[in-house]
């Protein structure tokens, strides 16, 4: 079966991991798109939830470091599609420590809110997209809790050496445990 299809990952839990290879790549975020398309042209539309987790802004000093799925699916409003109002860069945007945790704290709340939603009318299948927003401040039993709710799961998140600061908050090696250790629970890990 073809790896580029969604129904190869089906029924299974997968993590996209970018920035391996290369130190920044949105080919994780243009993969899940492709995959969500794949599984929307199969008619698993009405049983797709797609949580997104990326900032509105993704690029910074002109450099691209994630993109939303709206930039790669034109009709992605017509699904579940649970998307908070603003998510922070806290390595990008903050100026001192306090302002990183500040951010980052922000961002777990936000976005344990849209895991929440999920979690009220769990579909089948679901996406998220940059899980790394989430791992600076929020819980991996909270989100594995929200993944078993599917049957399907496939994720995004960037796992390399981050251009900016985290200013010695810690946020950046949480980070990367927390994508290790989720690494370890997942069926499929995609390196790209």
């Amino acid at each position: 079966m073809n790896q580029k299809t969604f129904d190869y990952y089906s029924g299974k839990n997968t993590l996209i991991i970018g920035g391996i290879q290369s130190d920044i790549s949105v080919n994780r975020n243009a993969f899940l798109a492709d995959l969500i398309k794949d599984a929307i042209n199969n008619d698993y539309d009405s049983r797709i939830s797609i949580i997104e987790m990326c900032p509105d802004k993704t690029s910074f000093k002109n450099i691209k470091f994630a993109a939303q799925l709206a930039e790669y699916i034109d009709n992605i409003g017509d699904f579940n599609y649970i998307k908070p109002e603003v998510v922070h860069w806290p390595r990008i945007y903050a100026n001192n420590p306090k302002d990183t945790i500040q951010l980052s704290a922000q961002n777990s709340r936000t976005l344990i809110e849209c895991l929440d939603k999920y979690r009220k009318r769990p579909t089948k299948i679901l996406f998220i997209n940059e899980l790394n927003f989430y791992l600076h401040m929020g819980t991996i039993h909270w989100l594995m809790e929200t993944i078993s709710k599917s049957s399907t799961f496939i994720g995004t998140c960037f796992r390399a050496k981050f251009p900016y600061s985290d200013h010695n908050t810690g946020i950046s090696r949480r980070e990367r445990r927390l994508i290790d250790r989720l690494s370890l629970t997942v069926d499929d890990v995609i390196s790209l």
